[in-house]
């Protein structure tokens, strides 16, 4: 997957958002869990994924 492929979409905002936004990941039970820098909120989100 390249920096430039949509990870999914702002919940505040609704923007979409790029692999090269995510600021950390990791692994849960239920999936993986994604925080992201939404430049437009400018603010760390969970994004929903696609």
């Amino acid at each position: 997957m390249s920096e430039k492929s949509i990870l999914g979409t702002c919940p505040d905002c609704g923007r979409e958002l790029s692999r090269a936004a995510v600021l950390l990941e990791w692994e849960e039970a239920d999936g993986d869990g994604i925080f992201a820098e939404c430049m437009d909120c400018d603010d760390v989100v969970r994004p929903v994924l696609e």
